[in-house]
C-alpha cells in the first residue's frame, strides 16, 4: 500500500500554502487546496491577492509549538520583541511594528481572535491551542480589517464545535520541568441542531534563567491556564449562531533579560549616600555572574518579580443565509484583560539602584461588527460593513530608583493614567471579473475615532532625609481628547495566468489613530497645548506589493513571492534620547522593501515533504526630524536576510499499520542590530536553530508519541539586545533577551 503522509511542513512566504493536506492523483500525492479568510469571506490561498502565510493545526499538533515567539521563526517577514512586560511585547510585519509602554498607544499589528479585535496586542500572548490556523497577513489590511492593522493582521481561528462526538488530550513533558496538559472535547447536545466545545489547557515550567542568590527561585518561569467554551446553534442550513467564553490566567516570575557586558565604575554611583549602592562588576562578581553571549544568570530576590495576569471575554457571532447566496454575519463581544508586573530592574538584589518597575493595569472593550457578503450579478461580488470599537484602558505604574547622589533620584515615580478609545467605521470592497482570468478589486474605509486621556505623574522621595529629583520631568496632570477622521483603501488588480498560477499588483493606504503618551516617561516636548498631554500624529503606511503564486509539476510544487515596498509616515515607536531614556516618539518616514519567496515540494519519495522559504527585508529611516542624523539609516531590529528549511518524511513501520514521521527543521537569520543607530554595543551576529523531531501513531489513530529536540545544538542567541539601569547612569552596560536554551519535549496524545 503506498503511504500517505499529511504534510506538516511550515512553508514561509507570503500567500503560502503552509500545512496543506495531501491528496492522490493517479496514486501520486499532489498540494490540496487550502481555504483562508484573508479578505473576510472563504477563498482558495491561492487565488486569494494578498500576502498571508497560514499555519494549519497539524503543524502545532506535532511540533508542539504554542505561541507567537514560536511561530514567527517559520513564517517570512514576521518577527518577534520581548520586553521585560508583555504590555510593551510586540510582533512586527515586514520590520514595522510600534513597541511601546504607553497605554495610549496601540500596535501596528493586529491580534484578531475568531473575529474579535485584541484591544492590546499582548491578549493574543497566550497559549495556542485547539486551533484552526492561523493567518498572517501581511501589509496594510485596515480596509477590511480596520483597528491597528496598518503593518499586518495575526487572524487567529479556533476551532468550532462538531456535531459528532470526538476529542483529544495530550501531555508533554520536558526540560525544566516542564509540563503541559491540554484536552478538547465536542459533539452533539441536540442532533444536528445544537452542539458544543470545551478546551482547556495548563502549562507550568521552571525558570530558564538561573537564579544566582542563594535560597530563591530561579526566574523567567510559566505558569498558565486557560479554558475556552462553544456553543454552536444551527436550527436551520441558512442560520448559525456561535457562542464563545473563554478565560486565561498567568501567573510568572517573569520576564527579566541578563548582562550581555559590564562597564567601568561610574562616578555616580561612588559618590552615593545611598547605603548599599554597588558598582556593576562589583554586585555582579558577588555572585560569579559573568557577562556574555551564553550569560542565563541573574541574582535577585525571587519576590521581587512576578507578572499576573487574566483575560476572558464572551462573543457572539450571528450568520445568515439569503436566497441568492447574500450572507449577513454579526459579531458582538465584550472583553477583559488586566495584569499586575513588576521586576527588578537592575536584575541584581545587592545592590540598591532600581529595585522595581512595576504596572498595575486593566482594560476593558466592547466591539461590534456587521457585515454582508454577496454578489451582483454574475461578475460583482463584495463584502461590506459597520464596525464599532470602544476600550477604557486604566493604568498605575511605579519606577523605583534607590539611588541617591548629588542629589538626584531617591525617588519613587508613580504614573496614573487612563485612556478612553471609541472608533467607528464603514467599509466595504468590491472584486469585479473583468475577464475570467483579469479581476479589479476595489475598497475603502471611513473611520472616525477619538481618544480621552488624563494622567498624572508624582515623585515621592524614598529616603526623606535627604533630596529627590524628577528624573523623567517634572510632575504634571494633563487630559486631552483626540477627535480624527481618516479614509483608507486599496486597490489591487488580479490576473490568473492558468487555473494554478495567479499573479496580483497592489497599492494600499493604511491607518492607524494618533497616539496619547502616558507612559511614565512622558515626554513634555510632545504637548499641542496647555494642560495636555503629549500626542503622536497619526500613523500611515503606503504599499505597493507585487505577487506571483501558483502550483507546478502536477500539482506537487508550489512557488510563491512577493516583492514589495512599503512607506510608514510618522510611525509611533520607541527610542532612546540623548539622555539615554526611552522614550515614545514618532519616526518621520520609515521604508520597507523587501522580497519574500518560498518552495514546497513532494518529490517522489513516498511520505517525503520538502520546503524552503527566503526573505530579504530592507527597512531604512526614509527622515527623522528629531534625530536627522539617522536618515538613511537602518531601523532597527529586523534581519536583511533569513532562510529556512524543513524536511518531513513519513513511513509505516512494518505491516502493523503504525505511521511514523522523521523531521528536520533548520532557520537562519541574518545579523542585525536593536539600536536606531546601529551601535555596535547592540549588533544580534547572525545564527542558526535547528530542531528535530519524530513520532509515531498507533495503527487506530488514537494513540501518538512525539519526541523533539529544539535548539538542538545549544546555540546561544538574543532576541533583543539593549541598554541597562547602568547605562542610563553613565555606564556602557548592555542587556540582552534569550532565546530558549536546546529544550527536550516528550508529548504523549490521544484522541477519541
Amino acid at each position: 500500500m503506498k503511504y500517505r503522509h499529511t504534510m506538516l511542513s511550515l512553508a514561509m512566504a507570503s500567500s503560502l500554502l503552509v500545512t496543506p493536506n495531501l491528496s492522490t492523483a493517479e496514486g501520486l500525492a499532489v498540494l490540496e487546496e487550502v481555504v483562508v479568510t484573508a479578505r473576510k469571506q472563504d477563498e482558495s490561498l491561492i487565488d486569494t491577492p494578498v500576502a498571508v502565510s497560514v499555519i494549519g493545526a497539524e503543524f502545532f499538533e506535532q511540533t508542539g509549538f504554542n505561541s507567537m515567539a514560536d511561530i514567527v521563526k517559520f513564517v517570512p517577514g514576521f518577527d518577534y520583541s520581548p520586553t521585560n512586560t508583555t504590555r510593551a511585547n510586540g510582533t512586527r510585519i515586514r520590520g514595522i511594528s510600534t513597541f511601546s509602554f504607553s497605554d495610549g498607544f496601540e500596535s501596528s499589528v493586529a491580534t484578531v481572535i475568531d473575529g474579535v479585535v485584541m484591544g492590546r496586542e499582548a491578549q493574543g500572548f497566550f497559549d495556542l491551542y485547539d486551533v484552526e490556523s492561523v493567518e498572517v497577513i501581511k501589509g496594510p489590511q485596515g480596509t477590511l480589517f480596520g483597528k491597528n492593522a496598518s503593518a499586518g493582521v495575526v487572524n487567529v481561528r479556533t476551532k468550532k464545535p462538531e456535531f459528532e462526538f470526538s476529542g483529544g488530550s495530550d501531555v508533554m513533558f520536558g526540560t525544566d520541568n516542564e509540563l503541559r496538559v491540554r484536552g478538547t472535547v465536542t459533539g452533539p447536545l441536540i442532533e444536528n441542531t445544537l452542539a458544543y466545545r470545551l478546551t482547556g489547557s495548563s502549562h507550568v515550567t521552571d525558570g530558564k534563567l538561573n537564579n544566582a542568590f542563594p535560597g530563591q527561585d530561579d526566574v523567567n518561569d510559566k505558569d498558565t491556564w486557560s479554558l475556552r467554551g462553544k456553543l454552536l446553534f444551527q436550527p436551520s442550513d441558512n442560520l448559525s449562531a456561535l457562542l464563545t467564553v473563554d478565560t486565561v490566567k498567568e501567573d510568572n516570575a517573569c520576564c527579566l533579560p541578563t548582562y550581555l557586558t559590564s562597564n567601568d565604575d561610574i562616578f555616580i554611583i561612588a559618590n552615593a549616600y545611598t547605603e548599599n549602592a554597588l558598582q556593576l562588576q562589583a554586585a555582579l562578581d558577588e555572585f560569579g555572574i559573568k557577562p556574555g553571549k551564553g550569560n542565563r544568570d541573574v541574582a535577585i530576590f525571587d519576590d521581587r518579580i512576578n507578572q499576573e495576569s487574566e483575560a476572558g471575554g464572551v462573543a457572539l457571532e450571528l450568520n445568515y443565509g439569503f436566497e441568492g447566496g447574500t450572507q449577513l454575519t454579526s459579531i458582538t463581544s465584550w472583553r477583559d484583560w488586566e495584569i499586575d508586573e513588576f521586576n527588578e530592574a537592575d536584575q541584581l538584589s545587592n545592590t540598591d539602584i532600581n529595585n522595581r518597575n512595576g504596572t498595575e493595569a486593566e482594560s476593558t472593550q466592547v466591539s461590534q461588527e456587521f457585515r454582508l457578503f454577496g454578489d451582483m450579478g454574475d461578475s460583482v461580488s463584495y463584502v461590506a460593513g459597520l464596525f464599532y470599537f470602544n476600550e477604557d484602558v486604566d493604568a498605575d505604574g511605579s519606577i523605583f530608583v534607590e539611588l541617591g547622589s548629588f542629589g538626584f533620584f531617591n525617588t519613587q515615580l508613580q504614573a496614573v493614567r487612563s485612556v478612553e478609545t471609541t472608533s467607528a467605521a464603514v467599509f466595504g470592497e468590491f472584486t469585479w471579473d473583468v475577464t475570467e482570468r483579469f479581476s479589479l478589486i476595489a475598497g475603502g474605509r471611513y473611520t472616525d475615532e477619538e481618544k480621552k486621556g488624563s494622567y498624572t505623574r508624582t515623585y515621592t522621595p524614598i529616603n526623606p532625609n535627604f533630596p529627590q529629583s524628577e528624573f523623567l520631568g517634572p510632575a504634571f496632570t494633563g487630559e486631552t481628547i483626540i477627535d480624527d477622521q481618516d479614509f483608507s483603501g486599496r486597490v489591487i488588480g488580479r490576473y490568473n495566468i492558468s487555473e494554478n498560477v495567479n499573479t496580483y499588483l497592489t497599492l494600499s493606504r493604511g491607518y492607524k489613530g494618533a497616539g496619547i503618551d502616558v507612559a511614565e516617561s512622558a515626554n513634555l516636548n510632545f504637548v499641542n497645548e496647555e494642560g495636555g498631554l503629549p500626542v503622536l500624529d497619526p500613523e500611515i503606511p503606503t504599499l505597493l506589493e507585487l505577487g506571483f503564486k501558483g502550483w507546478f509539476l502536477d500539482e506537487t510544487l508550489s512557488i510563491n513571492t512577493a516583492l514589495f515596498t512599503q512607506s510608514v509616515e510618522d510611525l509611533q515607536s520607541i527610542n532612546r534620547d540623548a539622555a539615554g531614556l526611552t522614550r515614545n516618539i514618532s519616526i518621520t518616514e520609515i521604508l520597507s522593501k523587501g522580497l519574500e519567496a518560498d518552495i514546497t515540494y513532494l518529490p517522489p519519495v513516498d511520505g517525503l515533504t520538502l520546503s524552503a522559504s527566503l526573505t530579504w527585508l530592507d527597512v531604512k529611516y526614509e527622515k527623522f526630524d528629531d534625530q536627522p542624523a539617522l536618515g538613511g539609516a537602518d531601523y532597527q531590529g529586523g534581519p536583511g536576510w533569513a532562510i529556512s528549511f524543513i524536511g518531513d518524511y513519513g513511513f509505516e513501520i512494518g505491516d502493523g499499520g503504525w505511521d511514523s514521521f522523521v523531521r528536520a527543521e533548520y532557520y537562519w537569520q541574518d545579523e542585525k542590530n536593536s539600536s536606531a543607530g546601529g551601535e555596535e554595543a547592540f549588533a544580534i551576529d547572525s545564527y542558526g536553530l535547528l530542531n528535530l523531531r519524530a513520532g509515531v501513531t498507533s495503527p487506530s489513530g488514537l494513540y501518538s508519541v512525539v519526541f523533539g529536540v529544539e535548539n538542538a545544538t545549544g546555540e546561544d542567541y538574543p532576541y533583543f539586545v539593549g541598554g541597562s539601569t547602568f547605562a542610563v547612569l553613565g555606564g556602557s552596560a548592555t542587556s540582552q533577551f534569550l532565546g530558549p536554551d536546546r529544550t527536550y519535549r516528550l508529548t504523549i496524545g490521544a484522541k477519541f
